[in-house]
């Protein structure tokens, strides 16, 4: 199997596959920071026998997918407040602010020293391939208005004909107040 093709396997060790209360009881520990000394006494204590070693390894996962759980939380609520406070951006113009704010406190964070090894071409393409998916945005943001503003103008006609010729005096009042609101 190629390694695009590959399935993500979730790690099942020892505690994944402790019953849910056991395995509940033991994440909730390890977030309040209790030692993995303490946890192994309590599996003890429930007539499970685990080594510290599995613990840790147990513990290495588990906190590493609360962190991304954590990041990916934070990264939804950085996308509402940019939508908040700008409510004509959609969601992909929100997420591109961000991503391009992310990009740029990297490279403004790095230091001089790391400038002598990063690749420039890699740096360009990657640079590029933000300014060009900006850019295609607007492009279809572009389209779709005009598209919009073409079927309204289209239907407007449409239906300005069928009064003048079924509503005459409907017609005539139309008219008349949209060159009292032009002017």
């Amino acid at each position: 199997m190629s390694k695009g093709n590959r399935r993500r396997h979730r790690a099942t060790g020892e505690i994944d596959r402790l019953s849910p209360e056991l395995r509940d009881t033991v994440d909730q520990m390890l977030l309040s920071g209790k030692s993995y000394r303490e946890i192994v006494e309590y599996l003890s204590e429930n007539n499970v026998g685990l080594s510290q070693m599995t613990v840790c390894r147990y513990a290495r996962r588990y906190l590493a997918s609360v962190e991304e759980i954590k990041m990916s939380r934070e990264n939804v609520r950085m996308m509402l407040e940019e939508m908040d406070k700008y409510p004509d951006v959609d969601t992909t113009e929100a997420i591109l602010r961000m991503a391009s704010q992310n990009v740029y406190d990297a490279i403004s964070s790095l230091p001089k020293e790391r400038w002598e090894t990063i690749d420039p071409d890699k740096l360009l393409r990657e640079s590029t391939a933000l300014i060009r998916a900006a850019g295609h945005k607007k492009q279809i943001d572009s389209q779709l208005k005009s598209d919009t503003d073409k079927a309204l103008s289209a239907n407007q006609t449409l239906l300005f004909d069928v009064l003048s010729k079924k509503h005459p005096e409907l017609y005539e009042q139309v008219m008349r107040a949209i060159r009292e609101e032009s002017s």
